[in-house]
């Protein structure tokens, strides 16, 4: 059996406080490194190997690029997003599905409802239940029925790791992150590689730094349509538009970040939370470096705006102890 994150691993990263007095901790692990791959920052134990999830689709768009599929930028872009399942994300998959002549049917993703609270009113309000195309990886997997179709190969079998298009996603994955030696699947039914935190940050590093067409184009892609990889005014999606980061949560509390300049970050949580994460992982580069000073304090105060009622005011939020509550 594969081991995975142990409590000996871990650093506190987060620390959530009332009043000046500590109410909740979140441990996990993280590591910074510098464009030339070397690491610029840790807290706990980087070799710990974890499931990435949903951190690499780049990954495996990039792998469905290179196996035949046809994407537009916005099809490139939510082929790598946890998207909320707005209409306008629902559309882009539909039309990545169409442009290869399949449907909705033909998505092995579960149903469900979208993380979008306006458009979930709304569908309820027009009679309509949960669907494939509002699951928040309906985009990766229309990807990969477009690369099956694209490519001659069956679409039935898309998910099996022993499938072409499968194939193509694991060679992208270590091509970026290095050597996979355990595949377990992930929660919409695809693959899911289990690697080390640090090849995870060593992938964006080297993703955002590359010269390769598949990942220019990933990256072009998500820079030009933020709103697709998570949804307006998300964590992911604002970071990407004012700083060019590409930004991509994973879940049970990953998340990766690569600048323009070529450094990345991974984190990842003990106990699942994202609490912190997106605040945590801006800190840890701005102390490497890789974010100027006004840069991340606009950056903080899109992310965390200041407390409006007595009872936000008195809690309190420090990451890798220092506190970011400004209380």
């Amino acid at each position: 059996m594969e081991l995975g994150l142990e409590l000996s691993d871990c650093a506190e990263l987060v620390r959530i406080t009332r009043n000046k007095v500590v109410e909740s901790r979140h441990l996990g692990v993280a590591v910074v490194l510098d464009p030339s791959g070397q690491v610029a920052a840790v807290l706990g134990k980087p070799q710990a190997r974890i499931f990435p999830r949903s951190a690499l689709k780049p990954f495996q768009t990039i792998g469905s690029l290179r196996a035949g599929a046809q994407l537009s930028s916005q099809g490139t872009a939510l082929a790598c997003a946890s998207h909320l399942g707005t209409f306008r994300h629902q559309r882009i998959a539909e039309q990545t599905l169409e442009a290869a002549g399949l449907g909705t049917t033909d998505l092995q993703c579960p149903s469900s409802w979208p993380g979008d609270s306006a458009t979930r009113d709304a569908m309820n309000r027009q009679g309509l239940g949960p669907g494939r195309l509002a699951f928040n990886c309906s985009g990766k997997h229309a990807a990969f029925l477009n690369a099956a179709v694209h490519a001659g190969e069956p679409t039935g079998s898309y998910l099996s790791p022993g499938h072409p298009v499968q194939r193509a996603a694991l060679d992208a994955m270590e091509e970026f992150c290095g050597p996979i030696s355990f595949v377990g699947i992930d929660g919409c039914g695809a693959p899911a590689p289990q690697m080390s935190l640090l090849s995870l940050a060593r992938g964006f590093g080297r993703l955002v730094s590359s010269t390769d067409p598949q990942a220019e184009q990933v990256v072009q892609s998500i820079r030009e349509n933020p709103w697709a990889i998570r949804g307006e005014g998300s964590a992911n999606t604002l970071v990407i538009e004012r700083t060019g980061i590409i930004a991509k949560l994973g879940a049970e509390g990953v998340l990766a970040m690569g600048t323009p300049g070529g450094y990345s970050v991974a984190l990842k949580m003990l106990d699942g939370s994202s609490r912190g994460t997106d605040l945590l992982a801006l800190d840890l580069l701005a102390s490497a470096g890789a974010l100027g000073k006004e840069e991340h304090r606009q950056l903080r105060a899109a992310l965390a705006p200041a407390a409006s009622t007595p009872g936000a005011r008195a809690a309190g939020l420090e990451l890798a102890g220092r506190d970011f509550s400004g209380n």
